[in-house]
């Protein structure tokens, strides 16, 4: 498991807090784990659904000022990817 970088550690922080998920500690978080239900494959993952995506979304527009493109969730899967994606769109956070 590859440790959290500061802005991962932020993300997992937000999303652990915006989604109310009292029972999960952001520092147990991976980089790679996924965040949705869609991947059977993994057996960790946070398990979030659609309506936790819109809650994503609004998480990153009131922390870093991004709106999330509706085309561009399908991509933010895991804490590295939604990271790679706000670098993408804030110019290298």
């Amino acid at each position: 498991m590859r440790s959290l970088d500061n802005l991962e550690r932020r993300i997992a922080e937000k999303i652990v807090e915006k989604l109310d998920l009292s029972d999960i500690d952001p520092d147990r978080v991976s980089y790679s784990m996924p965040l949705f239900e869609s991947d059977p494959s993994k057996e960790e993952k946070l398990g979030l659904d659609s309506v936790d995506g819109l809650e994503l979304m609004v998480a990153i527009y009131e922390e870093w000022g991004i709106k999330v493109n509706p085309d561009d969730m399908p991509r933010l899967t895991t804490i590295g990817r939604i990271a790679d994606y706000i670098r993408e769109k804030a110019g290298g956070i």
